[in-house]
């Protein structure tokens, strides 16, 4: 393929989902308009500075890369071959990004892509990180992180020491974590035992409510609906979703492209699960537009496929057990393996996915 997209499919992804509302019409027709075959084993995380303009990969193969989303290019690569690496966050900080180690120890690293260097650590991890968040406000200098050592703990990029440091009732195989939209609340799901909220400015508190999970599956990774975080995504240990109120924090609906019922009381949690789970990319597989309008997921057949969210609320409700909702379609294009990373650019009307290759998608529309 050319290096630079064409110019009509340059415009299409600078268009604003925010404004063009994504319509499941438009979400049908999302094809592939770029992929780019450059890792040598899976991609494990992916995420796009506040610009939306670029985005970073991490991939077992120990590599960060960077990408121009708008213009279809790759512009930078590194490599973490003695600490591994997983979970790359662009910072508030231009040309800086933060990342969990994968090796050696469990050590936060603040890296400045453009020297190459690292600016500052943070430690105090003594289990594999599962879950690293910046803040959603743009000005912030905050990230969460959550651990197989069964803690969350707060962390300002100007010094290494966290800012606080939680231990998670439930959380000794590990637990995940993530900021709501407006980055004052930490929701924290604790394996398959409990989903709770935290006030980022107690937290060492406790959790302001909390509840339940009802499955017998491993939450391997979580993420609030966006744009307004009024539901909750938990990404389930065999690639269901889970829809929670995050008010009443009660069970609304499950999504699974899985033939089996999601949520079979006869399948029964792992040993340390969440750990497993997360190498596996299970909590990084799902994604949601922008204007909250649908839920899109990987399959390990390398499809995406995706659900109309207002289809799925008008179909759901409080009555247990959940029910459970096949996807509203399948984009058209897929991966040549299992995909690991899904995530919908928050400013254009674009889609990232990988598996050992990274795909960009959009729509005619």
């Amino acid at each position: 393929m050319n290096a630079k997209l064409d110019s009509e499919t340059l415009n299409v992804l600078r268009k604003d989902p925010l404004q063009a509302a994504l319509t499941t019409s438009a979400l049908a027709d999302f094809y592939i308009a770029k992929q780019f075959p450059d890792n040598k084993a899976l991609i494990t995380s992916v995420d796009f500075d506040i610009t939306g303009t670029h985005c970073i990969t991490t991939s077992r193969d120990e590599s960060l890369r960077i990408y121009d989303c708008a213009s279809g290019t790759r512009e930078q690569v590194s490599y973490s071959k003695k600490y591994g690496c997983n979970l790359a966050q662009f910072t508030a900080q231009p040309g800086c990004v933060a990342y969990a180690s994968t090796k050696i120890n469990d050590t936060v690293r603040y890296l400045s892509y453009e020297t190459n260097q690292f600016i500052r650590y943070f430690a105090g991890h003594t289990g594999m990180v599962t879950s690293l968040q910046r803040s959603p406000n743009a000005q912030s200098t905050s990230m969460v992180s959550a651990s197989m050592d069964g803690t969350v703990r707060l962390w300002n990029l100007d010094t290494v020491k966290p800012v606080c440091t939680v231990n998670i009732e439930g959380g000794k195989n590990g637990v995940a974590a993530a900021y709501d939209p407006s980055g004052m609340v930490v929701a924290v799901a604790a394996e398959s035992q409990a989903i709770q909220l935290y006030d980022v400015r107690k937290m060492t508190k406790g959790p302001f409510t909390s509840a339940p999970i009802t499955s017998k599956l491993t939450v391997a990774g979580l993420k609030f609906m966006p744009p307004t975080g009024d539901y909750i995504l938990l990404a389930m240990s065999d690639g269901s979703i889970m829809l929670l109120d995050a008010f009443q924090l009660t069970t609304l609906a499950v999504l699974s492209s899985a033939t089996h019922n999601a949520i079979s009381p006869t399948i029964a949690p792992v040993a340390s699960a969440l750990g497993q789970m997360q190498q596996q990319c299970f909590g990084q597989k799902i994604t949601a537009t922008p204007d909250g309008r649908a839920v899109i997921a990987g399959n390990d057949n390398g499809g995406i496929v995706f659900w109309d969210f207002d289809t799925v609320l008008a179909n759901s409700g409080s009555k247990q057990p959940p029910a459970v909702h096949a996807p509203n379609g399948t984009w058209n294009g897929s991966h040549d393996g299992p995909v690991g990373v899904c995530a919908f650019n928050p400013l254009l009307m674009e889609c990232v996915t990988g598996s050992q290759s990274l795909t960009l998608w959009t729509s005619i529309y």
